[in-house]
């Protein structure tokens, strides 16, 4: 092989790398990646935001969000690597994990909600979002259900009417 052949081999070789390395670096999984921690971060937000504020409307809304984020299954297909095939079938997408307990959040922010209502003399409110965290989390030893019944029988004791005639 003459001397002018191997430069151009060369030169080819060295411009088909430099294409698969931007290929491999530019990407949709680092958009993909920034979506998914935007909604994370959204997500952490409005919880956070249900947490702190003594605003019962806020609240609520916080929560209405919560509550339909974690009834939304997120589907993953995962990186897709682009192999043979016959490696391909040994290799599984990886499966898809959420950083954080969307139901707990959910509970936090009904108990939190709750607590808000009860607080305001708003019983029917309190009473709705208490009952629901207790059906969410079935298992009796729970914190979120034994301060859901704590507040319950706050509640129950808040409520006894008497009439005094005169």
């Amino acid at each position: 092989m003459n001397y002018d052949a191997l430069r151009e081999w060369v030169i080819v070789g060295l411009l088909g790398a430099a294409v698969l390395a931007s290929g491999c670096t530019t990407g949709p999984s680092s958009q993909l990646t920034e979506q998914r921690n935007s909604g994370f971060m959204s997500l952490w937000n409005t919880y956070a935001d249900c947490k702190s504020t003594s605003d019962l409307a806020q609240a609520s809304s916080d929560l209405t969000q919560l509550r339909s984020a974690s009834q939304i299954g997120e589907v993953d297909e995962g990186f897709i690597l682009p192999l043979p095939s016959h490696l391909e079938r040994l290799v599984a997408n990886p499966t898809s994990r959420a950083a954080v307990d969307i139901e707990a959040m959910v509970a936090a922010c009904a108990l939190h909600t709750g607590e808000l209502a009860l607080n305001q003399g708003q019983t029917d409110i309190a009473r709705d979002l208490l009952v629901s965290v207790v059906k969410l989390h079935k298992e009796e030893g729970s914190y979120y259900v034994l301060k859901a019944k704590t507040l319950l029988a706050k509640l129950g004791q808040g409520v006894n009417v008497s009439f005094h005639v005169r």
